[in-house]
């Protein structure tokens, strides 16, 4: 890709960049939230028109207008956010658009099942391509979603039995009608953000495999470990433009860091412990059937209470009965020391309660709406007159406070159009525009970039120093230590240890979360 450049109404989202794949190299594409990444991805994959620039597929120059036109040169690309139709199973989501028919245009089930189950294997993948999707937990979604991108465009068939392997359950062995469009190129925006440690590794291993196999590989990622894990080279967007692209080895951390943020950030947890207040929240006994049982805890103003547990551990559904989005089967919700029973999010938020959910795409956003709107929901009652909200007003509301949170965009610009980071700034606009008191983060920093990260741990500082108090749902073990006051782990629906910040280690916290000590 040479000098690409794309623009919006009111933003050049790219301007002049260049990248440069090769086979069988894992190139690390970096860069802060805004800096354009993942519209240089769409650009390649054709979800973007190009305004101007050259783009060359093995030497050749070629013209990308449509989706249809990267599939063809072998261009697959897995997004940070899902893209799966959850009413459907596995196979169905793995081959959409491509599913194998009889005759009368009726699916073929048995070759269907079969090709999803044979990559599936060949991916070291143990998930059933039967099971509905909106069945599985998040992690397994991820890994669909990679299965997906890497399945032939091609409908499978029924081309009799394999002489190596023999026939697979069901008595075919799936074929495919060509290999030719197979992935040559391969594109991952966040792939781990939603992984346990053993599945990152499942990840990396198949990672190393396909760029064995000669696939040219992109990855989007703000986890600086994961760039020296995996990356082979590496390339820096910094505002739309491109920075600088290098060997691996020729760059430390503290380097890619000044690269990408144009600063030096020397302290990434920078915690400031505010005076406790008052009660603001105590759970007691909440407990959901096969979800939660017998939690107990509180949180004061001026307090950062963290909340640890491996996927499954019961930390978002804890999340979501506080906020009246699930109901729970018994147990007790204290808000300023007054018992309280929401029917629906609308009562928490009157009591002063916002939640940043774990999936900020189908949980706190409406994509088509405009960034200001979009902040302006949650406060209707507050900001309207006779039942009507004017433009006008929700763009005052918003505008202030996309400037404090460096939003990167403008106010009447539509959220699906936004970065991931900006996306998860506009969520936690929502909140400021109004009188909450009592902040729920569940998984704050996912897919935020290094120095966007930083900006909220300040934010969580102010927050905290005018008396509200946070829960902060995590996954990343430092940021837990770095800025909790005490951490709650969960194991199992329950709270299986409560750490003060002095005594807080990686390994007490990771025991208790596995249930093995109190």
């Amino acid at each position: 890709m040479r000098g690409i450049r794309k623009s919006f109404p009111g933003v050049i989202a790219l301007d002049g960049v260049d990248l440069t794949l090769e086979p069988g190299v894992v190139h690390m594409l970096l860069g802060e939230n805004g800096a354009g990444k993942s519209t240089l991805m769409k650009v390649l994959s054709g979800a973007y028109r190009k305004d101007s620039g050259e783009i060359r597929v093995n030497g050749q120059p070629v013209e990308i207008n449509d989706p249809r036109d990267a599939l063809a040169l072998g261009i697959r690309v897995i997004y940070q956010e899902l893209n799966l139709v959850e009413q459907l199973s596995v196979a169905e989501n793995i081959f959409l658009g491509a599913m194998p028919t009889r005759a009368a245009g009726v699916v073929d089930w048995t070759a269907l099942n079969g090709a999803a189950s044979e990559l599936l294997s060949d991916l070291g993948m143990a998930i059933d391509p039967r099971s509905r999707v909106s069945r599985l937990g998040l992690a397994n979604r991820q890994m669909v979603e990679i299965a997906k991108a890497l399945a032939p465009v091609s409908k499978p068939v029924a081309s009799g039995f394999s002489r190596t392997s023999g026939p697979p359950e069901g008595g075919h062995h799936v074929g495919f009608e060509t290999a030719s469009n197979n992935a040559s190129i391969l594109v991952m925006d966040e792939p781990t953000s939603a992984l346990t440690s053993r599945e990152v590794e499942q990840l990396f291993a198949l990672i190393e495999r396909l760029a064995s196999r000669g696939v040219a590989i992109v990855y989007i990622t703000h986890r600086l470990d994961e760039v020296f894990r995996i990356g082979k080279r590496i390339t820096v967007l910094r505002d739309g433009r491109h920075v600088t692209t290098c060997a691996i080895d020729q760059v430390t951390v503290a380097e890619l860091v000044r690269l990408m943020a144009n600063r030096d950030l020397t302290d990434h947890f920078p915690k400031v412990r505010a005076p406790l207040g008052a009660e603001l929240l105590r759970v007691e006994l909440l407990t959901r059937r096969g979800v939660l049982s017998d939690v107990s805890f509180s949180v004061r103003a001026g307090e950062v209470v963290g909340v640890a547990g491996l996927l499954g551990a019961g930390r978002t559904e804890l999340a979501r009965a506080v906020f009246g989005a699930d109901a729970f089967d018994s147990g007790q919700v204290f808000v300023d020391g007054e018992a309280v029973r929401f029917d629906g999010p609308a009562d928490a938020i009157a009591r002063g309660i916002g939640l940043l959910p774990e999936d900020r795409k189908a949980h706190g956003l409406v994509a088509s709406l405009t960034m200001a709107r979009n902040i302006a929901l949650p406060h209707g009652r507050r900001l309207s007159r006779f039942g009507l909200i004017a433009r006008r007003r929700e763009q005052e509301v918003a505008k202030p406070i996309a400037d404090d949170l460096r939003v990167k965009a403008t106010p009447t610009q539509p959220v699906r159009l936004l970065s991931g980071g900006n996306q998860q700034k506009v969520v936690l606009g929502k909140w400021l525009a109004g009188a909450v008191r009592l902040f729920i983060f569940d998984e704050p920093t996912r897919g935020i970039d290094v120095g966007s990260k930083v900006e909220i741990y300040h934010l969580m500082n102010r927050l905290t120093a005018r008396g509200a108090g946070i829960l902060m749902i995590s996954s990343e073990l430092p940021e837990l230590l770095g800025m909790s006051d005490r951490i709650l782990v969960m194991h199992r629906g329950r709270i299986q240890a409560e750490i003060d910040r002095a005594e807080a280690t990686e390994e007490r916290v990771l025991t208790a979360a596995l249930g093995l000590a109190g």
